[in-house]
């Protein structure tokens, strides 16, 4: 590796946040910094594709190959750089939204170690469990913590069976052991809040929460019996209205669904749920849990729309409207991991990764990951703080020669652009034409945009002396 890259990688987010990786190899280090770099640059490409060598390329393979570099060293670094942007932020609040996604590989006929995830025997894949931190206010800082496994085919048709045995041996057990992993080495002062959709509708998930004195916020599903001797949905249901907000939608692309504003009623009340009547009670550390529950509702919804209706459970106390309100926005935000899934597979294109078995993939899938969050990131800082410089993103050789190519000038600025207006840049180079009624740029062609940059980029590198 030339001095010339050496300075270059210096100055790349990736050596800030890798330098330490806990490994004794510097080499190593290095290579796997580079590796970062070069496959940032192209997130759509093969390994091959984004290499700049056959030897480049090789020395990426051996370094995914290596046992060292375990998805826990790689893991541990990038939660450290969390932390500390967590620090940053200034927020006393941060929330840890959990949620699980599926990796299809059933066409990688050669791949060994891929398993069973639920769609069919004959079909292939990975199972993916993330916890992002998102500030209050919608912005990705990074992964307090990802694991992936694939289920036992010898475990297919076997609920009721399933039903008999403790949290810790079911697959839901995932939102307690990441919310533990998550919470783990968070510095004083900073409260965690874990949030899930209604797959963490488990009375196991509050009970650890309420015992380990962690707060949660979670779409329920499931209409509880309360210590009041009433359903859950009823007791609240019976609240006056506490007041009305309106809230923007995001876009729904499952449905096909536009984003739209929505007024939401709200009404709000503390109860006290009891554990189910077919849970082990020598695993429940609580008969009883007390919560919060807010009843959102939308009124007048678009003809053809299906209103909006959540109940959302949490552990902290709601006395007033304000206080409910908080909690419906921050569930609002439980829509990032989505985007953050969207990025993974369209963006990085994870589900083409071709690698000899599932353990090499599943390093590829953490580094991607690590990736997608960064996309995540530039995209909503841009529309929550707007005026911040972009060099909290962009190194100046990069923002330079992006302000350059979409100004169409040789004489870049000596002050740095702000993110919204890199941002900007960079949509323009994937494809976003900016008109009235498009909206603010969305993940897509942000990491187009990116892809173009790191072209022009390349050929820059090659020709500067």
């Amino acid at each position: 590796m030339s001095s010339t890259t050496e300075r270059m990688d210096e100055n790349h987010w990736a050596y800030e946040e890798f330098k330490n990786l806990g490994i004794n190899c510097g080499r190593t280090i290095k290579r796997f910094i580079r590796t970062m770099i070069t496959l940032s640059g192209k997130i759509r490409e093969s390994i091959a594709g984004a290499s700049d060598s056959k030897a480049e390329a090789k020395a990426m393979y051996r370094l995914i190959e290596n046992k060292k570099v375990t998805e826990e060293v790689v893991l541990h670094a990038h939660r450290k750089a969390t932390i500390q942007k967590m620090k940053e932020s200034g927020e006393t609040t941060i929330l840890s939204i959990q949620d699980t996604t599926i990796l299809n590989y059933t066409s990688h006929k050669k791949t060994k170690g891929l398993g069973d995830f639920g769609a069919g025997p004959d079909h292939k894949g990975l199972i993916v469990h993330s916890a992002l931190a998102v500030t209050p206010k919608g912005i990705a800082l990074g992964l307090l913590d990802q694991f992936i496994w694939t289920r036992d085919p010898e475990e297919r048709g076997k609920r009721t069976e399933k039903r008999q045995k403790p949290i810790e041996e079911k697959e839901s057990y995932k939102w307690l052991k990441s919310m533990d992993n998550s919470h783990s080495g968070i510095p004083k002062g900073i409260r965690l809040v874990h949030v899930g959709d209604r797959e963490a509708d488990i009375y196991e998930f509050f009970d650890h929460a309420h015992a380990n004195k962690q707060d949660f916020l979670v779409r329920v599903a499931q209409n509880r019996m309360t210590m009041e001797a009433c359903k859950l949905f009823d007791k609240v249901k019976q609240e006056p209205s506490a007041g009305h907000i309106v809230v923007e939608i995001p876009r729904d692309t499952r449905r096909n669904l536009p984003k739209r504003e929505a007024t939401l009623e709200i009404r709000y009340i503390r109860v006290h749920i009891q554990a189910p009547a077919n849970t082990l009670k020598k695993f429940v550390k609580n008969r009883n849990v007390a919560l919060s529950i807010v009843h959102v509702q939308e009124l007048k919804p678009p003809e053809g729309v299906e209103p909006i209706e959540w109940y959302l459970v949490t552990s902290m106390d709601i006395t007033n409207l304000d206080e409910a309100v908080e909690k419906v926005n921050w569930y609002i935000h439980r829509w990032k991991i989505e985007r953050f899934h969207y990025i993974l597979k369209s963006g990085c294109e994870i589900e083409k990764l071709q690698n000899r078995t599932a353990e090499r993939i599943q390093k590829l899938i953490l580094v991607y990951s690590i990736i997608s969050v960064r996309i995540l990131g530039m995209t909503y800082q841009a529309r929550q703080c707007p005026e911040v410089p972009c060099t909290m993103f962009l190194e100046e050789e990069e923002w330079k020669v992006l302000y350059c190519m979409t100004n169409r000038t040789s004489t870049a600025p000596q002050t740095a652009p702000t993110i919204k207006e890199a941002v900007s840049y960079l949509a323009k180079l994937g494809g976003f034409l900016g008109r009235k009624g498009d909206g603010e740029p969305g993940a897509k062609v942000i990491w187009k945009g990116l892809n173009e940059l790191n072209t022009v980029l390349k050929h820059y590198r090659y020709l500067s002396p």
